[in-house]
């Protein structure tokens, strides 16, 4: 009777208070590193269309293009660079402007279009799937450390 009251109680508990005990799936960074241990990824260049090339295939993304804030294209793995660097820093800016506290933008169209800023600049991102907050400022760190070095 005990066990009763007591399976009674934890569902009656987990639909009100809508908790969940459901454990994070690990099976997809699993992927990710067994994708990362076959493949390695020179990023060690001076071009940075060589340099994003590799990010494209180490991040699995499908276009980074790097602006400014006023929309002047900087690199880009496209051949659409300048439009997307118009069009990303304009919906960014748009976005600011309504909601100031905003870090990034997350769009889902066709694919995912990501915008982040980053030390001064805007990093376009268009994937087939979405990336975190934290995904988006390591790949900005990664590139705005090598637009750094190389100027």
């Amino acid at each position: 009777m005990f066990k009763v009251a007591k399976s009674f109680l934890n569902g009656f508990a987990r639909k009100v208070l809508d908790l969940d005990d459901t454990v994070k799936p690990t099976s997809h960074l699993d992927l990710f590193e067994d994708y990362l241990g076959k493949f390695s990824f020179n990023t060690n260049t001076n071009s940075i269309e060589i340099f994003l090339k590799e990010l494209k295939k180490k991040h699995l993304v499908d276009d980074i293009v790097v602006s400014s804030l006023n929309g002047s294209s900087i690199a880009s793995t496209n051949g659409h660079a300048i439009s997307s660097a118009v069009t990303g820093a304009a919906l960014y800016n748009y976005v600011q402007s309504e909601i100031p506290k905003s870090q990034s933008v997350i769009i889902k169209a066709d694919n995912w279009h990501m915008i982040i800023p980053y030390n001064g600049k805007l990093y376009i991102v268009r994937a087939s799937s979405d990336l975190s907050t934290i995904e988006l400022k390591a790949l900005a760190k990664e590139i705005d450390k090598f637009l750094v070095k190389s100027s």
